[in-house]
């Protein structure tokens, strides 16, 4: 399992962005932990190399959502970046890659839909979880479960796709849940990413204050007295 380590580029630790996507990917660990549990329980299963939900869909993005993926690509992967750029005219995800069995190209830095796509559920007018098993999955008695099916058949539940996506919109200071097309939001987060590294990284070599005001780099005056006025002779 990736740690946050291996998402953030180096110099993102301490800036604002460190907590939205500690937080986010907090909620990514819990999404592996919960659909791990359902998998090993339930049949369902997706058909081998299928991909069709990369192939024909794009997913929409929460803006900490894109940070986070900006961040994964900018750290493990920036060539994706410009395929991105190059399958803008294409249907589907622009990230996606038809003739790899995976399809997935960044699948550690994957968003939240892709993660619990097939392997979720939402919520019934009456609160409680229920299952519908995506169209092309292979499995007896494919239908809606409501919450006792699903605890009668499985003895687990899956994970409720509608609740981690309302928490993931709150991660970001002033969220307002707004998405946007991969394709339009990785761009603009990509770009937000590196603006932050390289002010980092000049902030690090930037010189430290030196307490006196006079720009020498030397504080001349650690103990923070006022200075001392000279005896009139």
């Amino acid at each position: 399992m990736n740690t946050i380590s291996d998402v953030l580029p180096l110099r993102l630790a301490g800036t604002s962005m460190e907590g939205p996507l500690s937080g986010l990917h907090r909620i990514y660990d819990r999404i592996d932990a919960e659909q791990t549990a359902w998998i090993e329980a339930s049949p369902y299963r997706c058909p081998e190399s299928c991909g069709s939900c990369c192939d024909e869909f794009e997913p929409d993005l929460l803006a900490v959502e894109a940070l986070y993926l900006a961040a994964w690509i900018l750290r493990n992967a920036p060539h994706r970046l410009d395929d991105a750029e190059r399958n803008a005219g294409r249907k589907g995800c622009v990230l996606a890659d038809p003739d790899s069995r995976w399809h997935c190209t960044v699948y550690a830095g994957r968003p939240l839909v892709c993660r619990l796509f097939a392997f979720s559920g939402d919520r019934a007018k009456d609160g409680t979880v229920r299952y519908r098993p995506c169209s092309r999955m292979k499995a007896e008695g494919a239908r809606t479960l409501d919450h006792a099916a699903l605890l009668d058949l499985h003895g687990v539940l899956p994970p409720a796709m509608g609740d981690l996506a309302t928490e993931a919109s709150f991660l970001m200071p002033g969220g307002s849940g707004e998405r946007s097309p991969l394709r339009e939001a990785l761009p603009r987060a990509a770009d937000k990413i590196r603006l932050l590294t390289d002010f980092s990284a000049f902030s690090s070599f930037a010189p430290a204050s030196d307490g006196d005001g006079d720009g020498d780099g030397e504080d001349d005056n650690p103990g923070g007295a006022p200075p001392t006025e000279p005896m009139a002779g």
